[in-house]
């Protein structure tokens, strides 16, 4: 980890040297982060400088804003962030977001950049300012202390120093977060639901990238965008009906932090995708001690509907029900069977453990794991030699699920490093100092968060991606290793890089026509491309089809009437297995 860490920050030292810039003289501060000698201000719609209809004389007397601090130079000491444009559709974008009042201010190479921001910032016809930051390239390696101990992200080889300091990993063992987040860090537009335990919404480390929604005003018992959940602000609790998700466990809190701890923020760790967590709690507390807590399967069910009415394109299921796994038939858990076939008909992605007690999932059904719908994904445990999860020293006793061909593959699980809740509760920490708001986990939990959070980054690089696509990229991208070949179906452990770039081959279908029979409920699909198990989608619910033509060009499914009320237009489209669809086309009977 030392000899890692010294190498990145000569290389950063010899990128630095290159760029040609000194740090200023007079501070001794670190100027590598912004240019010397620039400030960007933003100034208020309604700024006297507006009022100066000669734009040399209105920059002049905006760079006059820095007072001496101005550069003595002859050319420009302000300049407009944009010019105009001849488009107008763009002209009223820039205006709208107040980009015409964006200045770069050049002052003194000597100046103290922090202090004129300030300056800047108590004044009253600036809406903001802030150093011109510098933009480079190349491998992002975070600035969070404990990033350098989160072995699942970059494995170096050396000895895990909080969560597992007596044995050494196998370098480069770890999904490669480091290589992907050359590619993206993820997005604010992708929302990524957290079912679960609920979540501490004030850790440090979370709080910037916690969902809100910008429909709901808290706390007013009003239920602002009408749908159907009064003040969830911050997700939603199925279990209370309220908005309270703060954390009841502490389980939540621990998959949030491996999603999406903020980077770059010199606090904790790093969470694999900086992109939105939607806390929604399905736990309850049934007393005042820290243990007394359950969860119901028609609760769970709840936290998967709200999921999708709130916009989550990716559903971390970090749980199982207690059914008896070799008990277990097609006729338990239906009305979570149901939920999670609103999952797969919304296409959003759930993401299941394969549970904590070694069973072999061909025969030993869990749920929702074992469903098997095609926005599934199924995940057992790894460690950091890329072996399955097993007692130290005892490779004969496997801890997490498994199935060659049922779990589709693995991801880190032992030994990881994560965020804790603060608070009563089981999991919590009493700690006043926030810095110790981090603790080590193991199981197949914390291996689907790793593969929930890939899935934000490939959702974030490719936003059209439905979650059979988003399902495809992340299995085409696995890192094959032979200790894993008879535990998952894809012989492999997660790869974020992996996934990213991962190849697929996707076939959009054409959807022709559609003849429906409201007797027999008979409804038939004419088109071309269109794929053997192809589904037809009837409004946001999917039907599984029949081959009605030997040359695939029509398809035959069972579709009640109530699905297609008389004088409603209903959309209709197809899509294949490999998460091909078609364009939409309205029926109306």
């Amino acid at each position: 980890m030392i000899r890692l860490r010294a190498f990145l920050l000569a290389l950063i030292a010899l990128v630095l040297v290159g760029t040609g810039k000194k740090a200023s003289a007079t501070k001794p501060v670190n100027h590598s982060s912004y240019a010397p000698g620039e400030v960007v201000v933003k100034l208020r719609p309604d700024a006297p400088q507006f009022e100066i209809a000669d734009l040399n004389e209105r920059l002049m007397t905006i760079a006059r804003l820095a007072g001496e601090q101005s550069a003595k130079t002859t050319e420009r000491a302000a300049e407009p962030l944009v010019r105009t444009t001849g488009s107008p559709r763009i002209s009223r974008i820039i205006s709208e977001r107040g980009l015409d009042r964006v200045f770069v201010i050049k002052l003194d190479q000597n100046s103290d950049v922090e202090q004129i921001v300030n300056e800047f910032r108590a004044r009253d016809d600036v809406e903001y300012a802030e150093p011109n930051y510098l933009v480079t390239f190349g491998s992002v390696i975070p600035n969070d202390p404990k990033f350098w101990e989160q072995w699942p992200l970059l494995n170096s080889g050396d000895t895990l120093s909080e969560c597992n300091p007596n044995y050494y990993p196998t370098a480069n063992a770890d999904i490669k977060a480091y290589q992907a987040w050359d590619l993206t860090v993820g997005s604010p537009d992708v929302i990524i639901a957290v079912v679960d335990t609920g979540i501490d919404l004030t850790h440090p480390d979370l709080v910037r990238n916690i969902y809100t929604n910008p429909g709901e005003i808290a706390g007013n018992g009003i239920d602002d965008d009408h749908n159907g959940y009064v003040d969830d602000v911050h997700g939603y609790n199925v279990a209370e009906q309220n908005g309270d998700t703060s954390d009841a466990v502490g389980h939540g809190t621990q998959i949030a932090g491996i999603i999406a701890a903020e980077m770059n923020n010199r606090i904790g760790i790093a969470g694999v995708c900086q992109s939105k967590i939607l806390p929604v709690r399905f736990y309850r507390r049934f007393g005042p001690g820290p243990t007394q807590y359950d969860a119901t399967i028609a609760d769970a069910a709840r936290g998967l509907v709200y999921s999708i009415v709130a916009g989550a394109s990716i559903i971390n299921a970090s749980w199982r029900t207690l059914l008896n796994a070799s008990d277990t038939t097609e006729q338990d858990a239906r009305v979570l069977q149901d939920a999670v076939q609103a999952t797969n008909d919304a296409g959003v992605l759930l993401v299941c453990i394969a549970g904590n007690e070694g069973f072999n999932l061909d025969y030993s059904r869990i749920y929702p794991a074992s469903y098997g719908l095609p926005n599934e994904i199924v995940v057992a445990a790894s460690d950091f030699n890329d072996e399955v999860w097993h007692p130290v020293g005892d490779p004969y006793t496997i801890e997490t699920g498994f199935g060659p061909r049922s779990v589709d593959l693995a991801a880190p699980g032992v030994s990881v490093l994560t965020t804790k809740a603060h608070g009563n509760c089981f999991l919590c920490s009493d700690e006043i100092d926030p810095s110790k708001w981090y603790t080590c986990a193991d199981g197949t939990s914390i291996s689907a968060a790793f593969v929930s959070g890939v899935a934000g980054l490939v959702k974030s690089k490719y936003p059209d991606d439905n979650a059979i696509i988003i399902k495809r990229r992340i299995l085409a991208g696995v890192q094959a290793s032979d200790n894993l070949r008879d535990y998952v179906i894809t012989g492999g452990r997660l790869s974020a890089i992996g996934a990213l770039q991962a190849q697929v081959k996707i076939t959009p279908p054409f959807l022709q026509d559609i003849a429906y029979k409201a007797k027999s409920e008979k409804f038939t699909v004419y088109g071309s491309g269109m794929q053997e198990g192809v589904t037809v989608i009837v409004g946001n619910k999917g039907y599984s089809t029949k081959p009605r033509s030997n040359d695939g060009t029509a398809f035959l499914a069972r579709v009640p009437s109530s699905a297609l009320p008389p004088g409603v237009a209903v959309p209709i489209k197809v899509r294949n297995p490999d998460g091909g669809e078609s364009k939409v086309l309205m029926l109306t009977r």
